[in-house]
């Protein structure tokens, strides 16, 4: 009986483990580069970065500061809410990540695409890598 019930805890915690995982795992800044667009007048070329901090993130293009929001991650999966900035976007986005190593990448569930709003999901269609 006692054997099961440490079975049934490691079972329990390792099971979790992977979403604590993802949770923390975003932390940090992440960086891109776009080269070689003409929408939008060229104006996604450039390095952008993103920096995650536990429930918030900011976006830079080429050093100036262009949005910063709120973010919840459940999983591989996270929702992003811009709460102000020159791109914000009005509606959340939804979309799911993977990280290897350094490589970030994104792959969109939901979000708008309003003209507001398609820059974040083409930057976020790029791979990003750990700065």
């Amino acid at each position: 009986m006692k054997r099961s019930a440490v079975a049934i805890a490691a079972a329990i915690v390792v099971g979790m483990a992977p979403a604590a995982i993802a949770g923390s795992s975003l932390s940090g800044k992440y960086k891109t580069t776009i080269k070689g667009s003409t929408l939008f007048g060229g104006a996604l070329n450039g390095t952008w970065v993103i920096k995650f901090t536990p429930g918030a993130y900011h976006v830079i293009d080429n050093g100036r500061a262009v949005v910063h929001g709120k973010d919840t991650i459940a999983g591989n999966v996270i929702t992003l809410k811009d709460a102000a900035g020159p791109g914000a976007c009005p509606a959340k986005g939804k979309y799911r990540f993977s990280l290897h190593g350094t490589h970030l990448t994104f792959k969109r569930i939901s979000d708008s695409p309003s003209a507001n709003c398609i820059g974040r999901i083409l930057v976020l269609g790029h791979k990003f890598t750990k700065a």
